[in-house]
């Protein structure tokens, strides 16, 4: 992977339904795809964990959702107020550049931004079999 001459293959679509009666459109890797990204995460992983709060929950080493709905009991019965906010399609929506600009900060291995950059912008199969180009969002 450090010689750069790796490059995914387009995420195959895959059409997830809600409860609300809408669709979430689930982005799946070949298995190469996912071993590679293994690699990434491992190597950048140690780097970028400790710039989280200990409140962050979301896709992190050790933590889950229900530790989050724990956490959040725990706090309303402590205080008597709450936040609640609901991010709408977030990672259909993510800048590539804005990400890649926070992710430099703290990679500093050439080979783990060259990769992610590529992974943002694998192109994604729909179920028609029409491939389409991602500029935005997580494919």
């Amino acid at each position: 992977m450090a010689s750069g001459t790796y490059f995914p293959k387009p995420v195959k679509a895959v059409e997830i339904p809600k409860k609300d009666g809408g669709i979430r459109v689930l982005g799946i890797p070949t298995v190469e795809d996912r071993v590679a990204q293994m690699a990434v995460k491992m190597s950048l992983e140690p780097k970028i964990e400790p710039c989280f709060l200990k409140d962050s929950y979301g896709y992190r080493p050790g933590k889950s959702a229900h530790d989050a709905i724990k956490i959040t009991r725990t706090r309303c019965w402590k205080y008597n107020w709450v936040l609640e906010f609901d991010i709408r399609r977030l990672f259909d929506n993510i800048d590539h550049d804005l990400l890649m600009r926070a992710l430099k900060k703290h990679a500093n291995k050439k080979w783990e931004i060259l990769y992610i950059e590529r992974w943002l912008t694998a192109s994604i199969v729909k179920k028609d079999n029409v491939i389409e180009v991602r500029r935005v969002g997580t494919p």
